[in-house]
């Protein structure tokens, strides 16, 4: 057999085991034995995916942003029958603990929707993994009713978003902020320190709007 099959056999073995089935006999593992422990059931099974992504990335497992060193290059050169090439890391999509939303720092006063990205992307490794978009935020809060489209007039019309009477339950509002560069005054969406920990605790959702 090859490399890709004896991983594969490896594999096929690990799944039934994490099944708490003998691979040798295919006989169910008895109660008394190790390897029918949950522990070690969720170990097999761990082992299985990693397993699984060797196949499907060629060799190549992803780590988790938190894993992965600040110093983790983009790419990684590989040489293949004597000819060089460059691998490029594929990024994570964006995800964050619920350890790591808890240590997300939140504003007392209402902040602009960038500057709370600034705050959620600050727990990730942008070398290793997607930063959270604000495409993906809008997103969500338009699906929920929070927001609407409407026109604003510049040189040319703008489309903004503006909150809806449903926003107010969630602690989002419209302000006027003087621009920093120009100092124009804009109406901007803000989120309030309510808003901020409502849309942390539907990470998930907002995501998933992404993917």
């Amino acid at each position: 057999m090859n490399k890709r099959q004896v991983i594969q056999h490896a594999k096929n073995y690990l799944d039934m085991l994490a099944a708490g089935t003998d691979p040798i006999s295919r006989e169910s593992i008895g109660g008394d034995s190790v390897a029918s422990r949950p522990q070690m059931q969720k170990c097999f099974q761990f082992v299985s995916d990693i397993l699984r992504e060797v196949l499907e990335n060629n060799g190549l497992v992803l780590l988790d942003a938190e894993d992965a060193s600040p110093q983790t290059p983009a790419s990684v050169p590989v040489t293949v029958n004597g000819n060089s090439y460059e691998l490029v890391r594929k990024k994570a999509a964006f995800s964050i603990t619920a350890e790591q939303r808890r240590e997300v720092l939140i504003s007392r006063l209402p902040i602009t929707p960038n500057e709370f990205l600034k705050n959620v992307n600050r727990m990730v490794n942008p070398s290793a993994m997607e930063k959270l978009s604000i495409t993906s935020v809008n997103a969500w809060l338009r699906k929920g009713g929070y927001i609407a489209e409407g026109k604003t007039q510049t040189v040319i019309n703008k489309t903004v978003w503006k909150p809806t009477h449903f926003a107010e339950e969630i602690g989002i509002s419209e302000m006027d902020v003087s621009d920093a560069k120009t100092g124009e005054i804009k109406r901007q969406l803000m989120f309030s320190a309510r808003a901020q920990e409502y849309l942390l605790e539907h990470l998930e959702e907002i995501t998933a709007e992404t993917k």
